[in-house]
């Protein structure tokens, strides 16, 4: 609105007393004093086009139509009494306002003298801001509402914040791996040693004897002769594979739960660390239906420590040269069944890398 224009406001109350209508006098006088154009029965002592006439122009010329919700107003809103028929008249005429303005309210605004009486509101309304007018807060609200004023600016729109950077995270690499090293050795599966040794031995037979020398010499210079913490895990995993011959998968890698604990023994945070680990892998087929490795199973669980060792193969003869000189002592062996074997498994490994099991 303009600066200097009078808003023109029409006052809808019900006369429920002698002291209610005086206050309703009381607000309009202080809105006209404030230069707000306030239109009200009271005003009038009969007007020539009759009231009903002259309550619907007042509706229908003013800029906003006030209605003071009180117990009364809405009793003969709702043709709960016999008299009002002046409230009934008004009211009529606002629903209609509304109904035909598809319900989008910009004209019709609730007052209270009191909290308790925002029940009164009627219901098309009860969803516009209503103004309680008993303080001078309110008041002023809603005296700044009718002539058009926000009370409180909207700040220009700023910059959007920049993404938060993402705090990388530590890659830890843990591996007693060489891949190099391995695929020079050309591994070719297990082989078991009960009977010549004071504990049985478990053998890694290997093509190239020089790398497979170099596979144990590493570990030996990592872990020692006797790897008390078990740090190079050896796994048996058996059961049944669909589409592969009866036998056994070894998986030879790193014991983690040893290399997080030197990890945090060192200031590093592995809840928040990527570990890579790397593992071989390979399927086993007997030919003496398990008979050997039946045996060295037997001996290895009345001792629950073995001998780990290198050997060497000879493709043409099939012979076996184990190379005691480069066995490790060693403890822990870990039986498991394929059907065990679930995702994010450490043993995961024989489920998956173009191999024909896939657990379901």
């Amino acid at each position: 609105m303009e600066e200097n224009y009078n808003p023109k406001v029409f006052i809808s109350y019900s006369q429920d007393s002698v002291e209610f209508a005086d206050q309703v006098l009381q607000f309009s006088n202080h809105l006209r004093q404030e230069g707000i154009d306030t239109s009200l029965d009271q005003y009038e002592e009969s007007p020539s086009e009759g009231w009903p006439r002259w309550m619907e122009r007042q509706i229908e010329e003013s800029d906003f139509v006030i209605i003071i919700g009180s117990s009364g107003y809405q009793q003969k809103v709702l043709g709960k009494t016999d008299g009002g028929k002046g409230v009934k008249w008004e009211s009529n005429i606002i629903y209609q306002k509304l109904y035909m303005s598809g319900s989008d309210n910009n004209r019709f605004i609730p007052v209270v003298f009191e909290e308790d009486d925002l029940k009164y509101i009627p219901t098309p309304i009860q969803g516009a801001t209503y103004y309680n007018v008993s303080s001078d807060k309110g008041f002023d609200k809603l005296y700044w509402r009718l002539r058009g004023v926000k009370t409180s600016e909207k700040p220009p729109l700023g910059k959007l914040r920049p993404l938060p950077k993402k705090e990388r995270k530590t890659l830890f690499v843990t591996s007693l791996i060489d891949i190099k090293t391995w695929d020079k050795a050309v591994w070719r599966g297990a082989g078991f040693c009960v009977g010549y040794t004071d504990l049985p031995t478990l053998l890694l037979p290997f093509c190239n004897e020089r790398y497979a020398k170099k596979i144990f010499s590493d570990w030996i210079a990592s872990v020692g002769k006797n790897d008390v913490n078990d740090d190079i895990r050896i796994s048996l995993i058996e059961g049944d594979v669909p589409n592969e011959e009866k036998g056994y998968y070894v998986v030879v890698g790193t014991n983690l739960d040893e290399a997080i604990k030197r990890a945090e023994s060192q200031g590093c945070v592995i809840d928040e660390t990527m570990i890579l680990n790397v593992s071989r892998i390979i399927r086993a087929n007997p030919t003496d239906n398990f008979k050997n490795y039946n045996l060295f199973k037997e001996i290895y669980y009345e001792f629950n420590e073995y001998y780990l060792a290198p050997a060497i193969l000879n493709e043409k003869t099939g012979q076996i040269v184990p190379l005691m000189d480069y066995a490790i002592h060693k403890k822990k062996l870990i039986y498991r069944d394929v059907k065990d074997i679930i995702d994010n498994d450490q043993d995961a490994v024989v489920l998956y890398q173009n191999k024909p099991f896939r657990k379901k």
